[in-house]
């Protein structure tokens, strides 16, 4: 039996619903993939998931053309209004808040440049054979716009004499045949004329096991003053682990798998550890070695609030890629989060822990658009006093005209 009101009533009440619903299976879907299910498991349930989406979406559909949903069994009643919550209010008022985020007190940006790794129409030499290269051609795609991010990042729990410390994170190359080798070679050359006491890599290095051999020649040149530093991710899992820990090695990296490491500079200790939780082992805070200052690289954004109550001063991650397609008014969708879209890209502190997840380099499917390009970030570190250290408006000019001669050289 059919209502007797409108059609674009029965629209306009459907709507939301589906809206609400359809938010649910994404939440269901970010929230599994957050959670440590190898790759593999996640390839079997996602098609499930899917599916149970349609069906049950056109189940609930054929039902409410019959008879409003308020009309129906309260279980159902209670699902559908849930759904039309989520969907006009939860799913609006969540896309606002992370559109109207505030970056935290402190970090300033210093330097945004653009270097386009192949001159226009010319990005196609840069596409390889492999699986997935197809989206490379597709319009729009901003995998060839590679982003050069500078921060001032004010510390106020800062040593003094680490006031000017320079780091620089690199992370989810995904390095896979769907690219040109020579792609992640003009990657990392971009970011070859930045000066770095620390050069951090963090994680999902590769995306396909014949690309391992690509690691030691791509990251052997990259070059920092106090070291090397990189730990796996939740796709590095999916291969022989060992394999990609030695060319990582090989590349001078030390790599810090469930490990803390101690270093020093300019007479101040340096807790650096690193996980790829819950894929990987995990970091004992008991383990953590006495440090006037604390660094954690973890994979996933997933384990802030560990390192919140841990003490850590900086953490850096990426794995959420800023969920490589951003729709206007809404942002990303998907993002293998326990937190679902929470920790999508950039600045996040809690407490004196301050986080930055970056946008990272390439995917599992290499398609970024709606301004999520691929992303190096370098921060320099400051004890939020003023400093004479570094004459900086040089120092970024210098650097802004090393980029410039590059991309004339690729041109």
């Amino acid at each position: 039996m059919r209502p007797d009101w409108p059609w674009p009533a029965i629209v306009a009440l459907a709507i939301p619903a589906g809206l609400g619903h359809l938010c649910h299976f994404i939440l269901v879907i970010n929230v599994c993939s957050g959670l440590g299910y190898p790759e593999s498991v996640m390839d079997r349930l996602r098609p499930v998931l899917y599916s149970g989406l349609w069906v049950s979406s056109a189940l609930l559909l054929g039902k409410h053309l019959q008879h409003p949903w308020w009309a129906w069994p309260w279980p159902l009643w209670s699902y559908a209004a849930l759904c039309t919550i989520s969907g006009s209010v939860g799913w609006p008022l969540a896309s606002l808040a992370l559109a109207v985020r505030r970056r935290p007190e402190g970090v300033a940006p210093q330097d945004q440049a653009r270097c386009d790794l192949a001159a226009p129409g010319r990005h196609t030499d840069l596409i390889g054979p492999g699986r997935h290269s197809w989206l490379l051609r597709l319009p729009g795609n901003e995998a060839f716009r590679l982003c050069l991010r500078e921060w001032d990042v004010a510390l106020p729990g800062l040593p003094d004499p680490l006031d000017g410390l320079q780091i620089v994170q690199i992370t989810d190359l995904h390095l896979a045949p769907c690219f040109d080798c020579r792609y992640f070679q003009r990657v990392l050359e971009a970011c070859r004329g930045w000066d770095a006491d620390l050069l951090v890599l963090t994680g999902d290095v590769v995306e396909h096991a014949e690309a391992i051999g690509w690691i030691e020649p791509l990251l052997r040149p990259l070059g920092a003053r106090l070291g090397k530093f990189a730990i796996l991710g939740n796709h590095d899992y999916q291969h022989p682990s060992w394999t990609i820990l030695d060319q990582l090695n090989q590349a001078g990296f030390e790599t810090l798998e469930g490990q803390w490491t101690g270093l020093e500079a300019n007479g101040v200790t340096i807790a650096l550890g690193g996980t790829a939780a819950p894929w990987g082992p995990d970091v004992d805070p008991r383990a953590m070695p006495p440090a006037d200052f604390r660094i954690l690289l973890s994979h996933s954004p997933d384990r802030f609030y560990q390192a919140a109550r841990w003490g850590i001063d900086l953490m850096f991650c990426g794995h959420n890629h800023g969920g490589q397609i951003r729709l206007p008014l809404v942002g990303a969708v998907f993002m293998p989060s326990v937190y679902s879209r929470r920790f999508d890209r950039g600045f996040f502190r809690r407490g004196k822990t301050l986080m930055y997840v970056s946008e990272g380099i390439a995917g599992r499917h290499p398609y970024r658009w709606g301004g999520c390009p691929p992303e190096i970030t370098r921060f320099v570190l400051r004890t939020g006093r003023a400093s004479t250290a570094r004459p900086d408006l040089e120092f970024w000019n210098t650097q802004r005209q090393q980029r410039e001669a590059l991309e004339r050289d690729w041109v």
